[in-house]
């Protein structure tokens, strides 16, 4: 076979792997968003146990704030991602994601949010480029993003705070405080004050004659009983928690921090894309098989 046969052959394999490809994906894009429309949304508090989707607000639990660590943007969930493209293979410096817990609130009540392993759709995303391996400022607009300059390409995509999201995922309500064993706890806090000696002389060493005799080992025993014992009398008073995460079967774990219509309507618009494309390298495949001569 000659030189252009190679590159037909090559070319004809191309196509019909890229549209394949193209197709896969564009069937599932319309699936996501017949399943986006088809799914009922449920309430916090009346949400079934198992795989839901739900609509509230993004809201940061209590501690620390959540940074996205490129810009220093508060939010609740970040993506952030550095390449240098200095070099031919375009080095990926940075690819990060967020793995903090944050609420998504409705009128009924709060749902904790892990996103690990979740399909973000972000109400913020970026991308610039500058002279250091961390941004030394951020684009005042998407023209000072577009002439950026610089060979370190930023690119960040955040879910701030108060965000509607659309979230679909594994719902699971669990309760506040795990169920402990009563000795283990008691011999890990016995453990403690043993450590510090001289605290437990001063509570326990009745009479003072500098260690902490059977009876009154005993005693420290009753009070370290009755402390753990009291603990969990007022952690079982908490609410129960809800919980939701990635499903653990194959189905898709998404939060969406964009309308649900505009989402839908994106969806669709990738798949039609996606099928056309497909379509495209169809007909150029026949075409091309129509048309061949082989030797």
């Amino acid at each position: 076979m000659d030189t252009g046969g190679i590159f037909g052959l090559g070319w004809t394999l191309a196509a019909a792997c890229g549209g394949s490809v193209a197709g896969w994906l564009g069937w599932h894009y319309l699936s996501r968003a017949r399943e986006l429309e088809d799914a009922p949304q449920s309430r916090i508090r009346s949400a079934a146990q198992g795989y839901v989707q739900l609509l509230g607000r993004a809201r940061l639990m209590p501690g620390p704030p959540i940074l996205s660590p490129l810009s220093g943007t508060p939010c609740v969930w970040w993506h952030c991602r550095v390449v240098d493209t200095s070099d031919k293979h375009n080095d990926v410096l940075i690819d990060a994601a967020s793995e903090d817990l944050f609420y998504l609130s409705d009128t009924t009540g709060d749902c904790i949010v892990d996103p690990v392993g979740a399909n973000v759709e972000p109400n913020i995303s970026r991308s610039w480029r500058g002279h250091a391996r961390k941004p030394l400022h951020l684009p005042r607009s998407r023209w000072d993003a577009f002439f950026s300059s610089g060979k370190y390409r930023y690119s960040e995509q955040l879910v701030t705070e108060d965000a509607l999201l659309t979230a679909k995922g594994w719902f699971r309500t669990q309760a506040a405080v795990q169920a402990s064993d009563e000795s283990r706890d008691l011999a890990a806090l016995l453990g403690d004050w043993k450590r510090d000696r001289g605290e437990l002389l001063r509570r326990f060493d009745a009479n003072h004659n500098g260690r902490i005799d059977p009876e009154e080992w005993e005693t420290a025993r009753t009070a370290a009983l009755e402390e753990i014992r009291a603990l969990r009398a007022e952690q079982q008073a908490l609410p129960d928690l809800d919980v939701l995460g990635r499903p653990p079967d194959q189905r898709e774990f998404l939060l969406a921090a964009v309308p649900r219509q505009t989402l839908l309507e994106r969806y669709r618009l990738r798949g039609r894309v996606l099928i056309g494309a497909a379509a495209m390298a169809a007909l150029s495949l026949l075409l091309t098989l129509h048309g061949r001569h082989w030797p």
